[in-house]
């Protein structure tokens, strides 16, 4: 996964953040770079070679219901099996680049091993900006939510505000600003409202039109957040190091008050930094400079990231029991059918994707009573019975 900054390095930078200089920033930020375009490299192979494997029956089917080319229906597919998106926003989220190439002149040549090429680079994309990149991001976040939240309510120390600054920018500029740098690089006459729709569509869970809404109130509260600082790094006595902290807050809130297509990376990433979700706090002297109405997407919640198909099963049965009849019946089929094709995916034959299933069902809601065995030896009797095609479609009820 990529990790451009060590979570037990970033706590011991969190405490000395305010000794960051220039060279490190610049040194970090060129490590964060490396790993991503490692990480890419690999993540590219990873698709390439598993797109061979995806179903001509599923891709075809995705292609003409969307009304996509068969090349993104496939890579939609792979991002769909990753868990990152479902299909038809992932379709939605290929489609919207081709457009947008189209747009700038830079269009994607209608053939077929152009558009796969374009598939396989964007649907990269996709999935590190969709996944990792968020996860990570968040993670850190929350090491400057408790100091960002008394921001503006009492008197706060100079030192406490050089390193909630040094600390910023870190995370701004080591492993946000070089990530949208190499997006740029990649998306031919992309401006920087357009990385900010991207990413922060990611970062928010919301949909273009309600992010574009926001981003001028979320602008101000940015700015306003750095003039707060600003104000009370102004009560220090002279010294190089506050007076270089205010001269870079100065240059910073320049370059967020710039128009959204002119606004510099730098200027971007501690904008986006900024609409990151941070935990909902249970205290009532949460500054109104970071709060800007967006929730983490973890629920505030200390338990890991949905990662493999079971964790998305068990969610999902909890999910249907808010749901009655028919309703459920369906609901529950079309998420276990989910499960079932990733499981398949991954080489699985029907048989083993309802014991492995039922397993992990009994584990994880203490099932003590549920003669397993018994059931299972059913269950692999009415599969082994059942023609080749009709198989997946019975573990999924069985399931």
């Amino acid at each position: 996964m990529y990790c451009p900054i060590e979570d037990s390095r970033f706590q011991q930078d969190l405490r000395n953040s305010h000794l960051l200089r220039e060279p490190d920033i610049d040194k970090l930020a060129v490590e964060s770079r490396q790993k991503l375009v490692q990480e890419f490299a690999d993540t590219y192979a990873n698709f390439r070679e598993r797109v061979k494997r995806v179903p001509d029956k599923d891709a075809r089917r995705i292609s003409e219901e969307l009304s996509c080319p068969l090349e993104v229906a496939m890579i939609a597919y792979l991002i769909e099996m990753d868990g990152i998106k479902g299909i038809r926003e992932a379709v939605g989220m290929l489609a919207e680049e081709l457009q947008r190439r189209a747009a700038v002149g830079e269009a994607v040549p209608n053939l077929p091993g152009n558009v796969m090429e374009f598939a396989l680079v964007e649907g990269r994309w996709i999935s590190h900006i969709n996944g990792p990149f968020i996860r990570k991001l968040e993670l850190q976040t929350r090491e400057l939510a408790n100091e960002e939240e008394s921001v503006g309510q009492d008197e706060m120390e100079v030192e406490k505000a050089l390193s909630i600054i040094a600390a910023r920018t870190k995370l701004a500029e080591t492993y946000i600003a070089p990530t949208l740098k190499e997006w740029v690089r990649e998306h031919p006459e992309s401006t920087t409202e357009d990385v900010l729709m991207t990413f922060g569509r990611a970062i928010t869970k919301w949909n273009q039109s309600t992010l574009k809404g926001k981003f001028k109130q979320m602008q101000r509260r940015c700015t306003a957040f750095f003039r707060m600082l600003r104000e009370i790094l102004t009560t220090a006595s002279d010294s190089f190091t506050i007076d270089a902290s205010i001269g870079r807050v100065d240059s910073l809130i320049a370059e967020l008050e710039s128009p959204f297509d002119e606004m510099s990376l730098r200027a971007a990433s501690h904008f986006l930094l900024h609409m990151t979700p941070r935990p909902v706090s249970t205290r009532g002297d949460r500054s109104h400079y970071v709060d800007i109405g967006v929730r983490s997407t973890r629920g505030n919640k200390a338990e890991p990231d949905l990662t493999s198909p079971f964790d998305f099963l068990e969610r999902d049965v909890k999910l249907g029991a808010r749901r009655h009849g028919e309703e459920r019946q369906e609901y529950l089929k079309e998420r276990i059918g989910r499960v079932v094709r990733v499981l398949k995916y991954g080489g699985d034959t029907a048989i083993d994707c309802v014991e492995k299933s039922l397993t992990e069902l009994k584990d994880r809601f203490d099932l003590e009573d549920l003669p397993l065995e018994s059931v299972l030896e059913e269950k692999r009797d009415a599969i082994i019975g059942a023609p080749i095609s009709e198989r997946d479609s019975l573990a999924v009820s069985l399931i």
